[in-house]
């Protein structure tokens, strides 16, 4: 049991510590660059082109850098607490914009 414990915390963790915080970065940082670009009174289809072509490249440098670390509280701290007050920022512009 001890060696599940210990597989897990070792490969397994990284994993979907990467996944999780590298999508939940990708989504706060997308979702507020469509809303300040509409916001600021840009198109709402060319913001969400231009947000998605660059969420690919974002996810993967949030993967890897929460994968490789060597500090795990620097890229876990900004994945996770950047990406909420991202989503949380894109969530008040967007109650702005449908007022």
């Amino acid at each position: 049991m001890a060696l599940f414990w210990q597989v897990t915390r070792s490969y397994i963790s990284p994993v979907v510590a990467a996944f999780l915080g590298g999508y939940l970065f990708t989504w706060g940082l997308v979702s507020l660059l469509i809303s300040g670009m509409v916001y600021l009174g840009g198109d709402f289809h060319n913001a969400e082109t231009v947000g998605f072509l660059l969420a690919f490249p974002i996810f993967l440098f949030m993967f890897f850098w929460i994968f490789i670390g060597q500090r795990r509280w620097l890229p876990y701290g900004t994945a996770f607490i950047g990406g909420v007050s991202m989503t949380a920022a894109a969530y008040g512009l967007q109650t702005q914009l449908i007022q």
